[in-house]
């Protein structure tokens, strides 16, 4: 199987990174209307209800600004 050229890699990075951000938006605004007692959870609210916390995690771990994958959360080195 041939990797994929350049633009279209780039395309399907494209689609996955609005398609995750979509549900991401959705699940908190879904979460924010249960909060508020305005929502009666069917099937589609209960799943993204319950996909926010993935969600989340993907977000805080690798697209964050703030994540641990960059030197800004590490400890400094130990003096001896």
């Amino acid at each position: 199987m041939r990797p994929l050229a350049p633009p279209l890699r780039w395309l399907l990075q494209l689609a996955l990174g609005f398609g995750y951000m979509v549900l991401l938006i959705e699940a908190i605004r879904t979460a924010v209307a249960w909060w508020r007692n305005e929502l009666i959870i069917g099937l589609e609210d209960g799943l993204l209800l319950a996909s926010l916390p993935l969600l989340a995690w993907i977000w805080w771990r690798y697209l964050s600004p703030f994540g641990c994958r960059r030197g800004t959360c590490l400890s400094p080195p130990e003096h001896r």
